[in-house]
This record gives structure tokens, C-alpha cells and sequence, in this order.
């Protein structure tokens, strides 16, 4: 498994860590980010885009998130309204 940071930015100009290797479980990508950033209360995502073309060869990279780096990425997903509407419900809430 090889892990590269800073070097290639996603469609939204964010930095990513990228996995790539064929044995990039999710145990070792764990493994790998605990050995980098544990303990400092970090939280990651891994987004699996699976809205490309069905002939397109799929990536060989997968991007690892902090988790607060991928706003924008969700409220692409969701819609602006989406988003709006359950932080309203979530103010509801509390």
C-alpha cells in the first residue's frame, strides 16, 4: 500500500492523503492513518465515487478526507436546500 499527501488535488482543489495498492483494506488504511495521526482526535472519510461513466476505467487511487475538509463536497451531493433543511430540523432538535 503506498500513501501520498499534498501531491494531487481532487475536482474541488482539496489535497487529499491517496491510497493506492491492492492491499488497501480498510485495516490497513486504519493502520496507516493511526500510525501517521493517532492520537491527535483526527476522523477521516473515504469517498467512493461511483458516479463516473460505466465504461470508464474505475480510479486506482482511493482519496482519504479529514472529515472537515469535505463540506463542500457534501453540500455539492445534497444541495444547498437539503443541507439548509436539516440543519433547521437539527436547530429544532436542541
Amino acid at each position: 500500500m503506498k500513501v501520498y499527501e499534498d501531491e494531487k488535488t481532487d475536482r474541488f482543489g482539496n489535497y487529499p492523503i491517496w491510497i493506492m495498492g491492492k492491499d488497501a483494506n480498510p485495516q490497513k488504511i486504519y493502520e496507516e492513518l493511526w500510525t501517521r495521526y493517532g492520537g491527535q482526535g483526527y476522523k477521516f472519510a473515504i469517498v467512493f465515487d461511483c458516479s463516473k461513466d460505466e465504461w470508464e476505467d474505475p480510479e486506482k487511487e482511493t482519496p482519504i478526507y479529514f472529515l472537515d475538509t469535505i463540506l463542500d463536497e457534501i453540500i455539492s451531493y445534497c444541495g444547498l436546500e437539503e443541507v439548509r433543511r436539516r440543519l433547521d430540523e437539527l436547530k429544532c432538535r436542541n
